[in-house]
């Protein structure tokens, strides 16, 4: 079976939601369900055939969560925005006809946490550490080729992403406080979530090819 090599360079945009019960459950918090999410960065992979695949992925990531909060004296917004490096392994499936579909984890290293409001801003020294550094999310995409030439192939798809652990580092910490308002907290779990149209450009530029010895080697496309 011949194996394909591949690079690959992707981006994405779309939404991404900070999950916790006791945000959802302050009347006054409004979530904003579409803070911008995007990423960018590579792969790099091997098919099996035509079906299956292997990939080994790198992006830099950002994402938001914007809340509107009424103190009961006046309304102002918040975000909060995160910038992480995620290196994933996906595990892909592509039909005959182009559609595929992809699942695997993500470890994410978070590189900067920052707060800002519309209101009086309290700086927090060590924003940062109220955070867990490292966290492993699933992300699962399906999509289909908008283009596929022999070398080539551009892709378009849906991803999601959901952290299973708690996002939050500091056990005295709770999202909604921030000098301004003071929200009711039960230490309830944080989890990220991020939905975005992700596309792909792929570029197979080698493959691996058995010998009749058993041995096998590396052999580029002029």
């Amino acid at each position: 079976m011949v194996k394909w090599i591949s690079l690959t360079l992707k981006g994405g945009y779309g939404n991404s939601i900070l999950f916790n019960s006791d945000v959802s459950a302050d009347e006054n918090v409004s979530i904003d369900y579409l803070s911008p999410a995007y990423n960018m960065g590579g792969s790099l992979g091997m098919t099996f055939g035509d079906n299956v695949g292997v990939f080994f992925e790198g992006l830099s990531s950002t994402f938001k969560q914007n809340y509107e909060i009424n103190t009961g004296t006046n309304v102002y917004t918040k975000t909060q925005e995160f910038k992480t490096m995620d290196l994933g392994i996906a595990l892909r499936y592509t039909s005959d006809y182009g559609f595929y579909v992809e699942a695997g984890p993500i470890f994410n290293a978070l590189k900067k946490a920052t707060e800002t409001n519309t209101t009086t801003v309290f700086p927090r020294d060590n924003y940062i550490d109220n955070f867990t550094s490292n966290y492993t999310s699933l992300m699962f995409t399906m999509g289909f080729a908008a283009f596929r030439g022999d070398r080539i192939s551009v892709n378009l798809g849906l991803r999601g992403t959901y952290a299973f652990s708690d996002f939050i580092e500091n056990s005295d910490f709770y999202v909604l406080n921030d000098g301004v308002y003071h929200g009711a907290s039960t230490a309830a779990a944080t989890n990220p979530f991020s939905a975005k149209v992700m596309l792909e450009v792929k570029y197979f530029f080698a493959f691996w090819g058995d010998a009749t010895c058993g041995r096998g080697r590396i052999m580029f496309f002029q």
